[in-house]
């Protein structure tokens, strides 16, 4: 935090320039940018899971998580906890009740518009409603909105979830489309969708907001376009310098250490093969017992087989 003039932190977290910072109030830059954009680098260094890429067609083979309502229980954990990571940025709630409340809002706006959007493009994506798409969309609408949720109206915060869900979509299937195997998503929800948080400050904040915010505001910033290029300036910065530290450290260590296990290691799992133990003993199990189950809902109802009755005798010769 930058101290004001009377040495009180600020609920800010910018870039000096000449006239204002870059506004990242809590994070969508430094924090899930950077994330995002280090595991991408991680990413490409270690190369895609065995499998995961046809080698012949190019065709993607789907990996599931092993357990959904897992999956689901921590992306609601992770919302939850959203609320303390962009209202805790106030610093105090002395004098800043009202702002962390307006965070609040903004923050279940933005969320709750990317899962709408991240389900409904998933119908039109996948073929059916996906919720692997609806939980990261909903990372998506909170990663997006956490740099400029204290200087945006609610309504900006309904327009970035809905965006944030859409940039994180396109992300997912470039990926894909790069033979990018990134098995949680991060550089696409927390890289690609962090970058856009901190470009949708310069779009979306107004002087009031900003100063609301206790922000530094100079010569109009925001309407003028000119947060905009500081942020985008920020963006930028945060690529180029994230980009490059984590690809010497991954690259490096690829070079000499070595990242990847071995094949057979890989085959049966890291639980088995590095910690003597299998944390999913039954997953197997009871995926059979589920198929099983899908099979006999799905199959087609069977008539009760009945003779068919015998054709009328022909009438007698007269």
């Amino acid at each position: 935090p930058i101290p004001d003039e009377n040495g009180a932190p600020r609920p800010i977290l910018q870039y000096n320039s000449n006239s204002n910072g870059v506004i990242d109030f809590a994070g969508s830059g430094v924090v899930h940018m950077v994330g995002g954009v280090s595991g991408l680098m991680g990413a490409i260094a270690l190369g895609p899971r065995k499998g995961r890429f046809d080698p012949i067609t190019g065709s993607v083979n789907a990996m599931p998580a092993h357990n959904q309502a897992l999956c689901a229980l921590g992306t609601g954990i992770l919302w939850f906890g959203w609320y303390g990571f962009n209202c805790g940025s106030t610093l105090a709630i002395g004098g800043y009740g009202n702002l962390a409340a307006k965070v609040a809002v903004n923050t279940t706006i933005s969320a709750a518009a990317a899962v709408i959007t991240g389900t409904l493009l998933s119908k039109f994506t996948e073929g059916h409603w996906d919720l692997s798409l609806a939980m990261n969309s909903i990372l998506a609408g909170l990663v997006g909105i956490t740099a400029p949720c204290s200087v945006v109206n609610p309504w900006h915060a309904l327009l970035i979830g809905i965006s944030s869900a859409i940039v994180y979509v396109i992300f997912h299937y470039i990926l894909l489309k790069a033979k990018i195997d990134d098995p949680l998503d991060a550089a696409a929800v927390h890289g690609a969708t962090g970058g856009w948080g901190l470009l949708c400050v310069g779009i979306f904040c107004t002087d009031v907001n900003v100063q609301y915010a206790q922000y530094p505001n100079v010569n109009n910033a925001c309407g003028s376009g000119e947060q905009f290029g500081v942020q985008f300036i920020g963006l930028i910065a945060i690529l180029v310098w994230t980009a490059a530290t984590a690809g010497i450290v991954f690259f490096g260590i690829r070079a000499t250490m070595g990242l990847r296990i071995s094949d057979e290691a890989e085959e049966v799992g890291m639980d088995i093969s590095e910690h003597g133990g299998d944390g999913f003993a039954d997953a197997d199990e009871i995926k059979a017992r589920q198929a099983a189950s899908a099979a006999r809902a799905l199959a087609p109802v069977q008539e009760p087989y009945s003779q068919p009755a015998p054709a009328p005798a022909p009438p007698a010769p007269r």
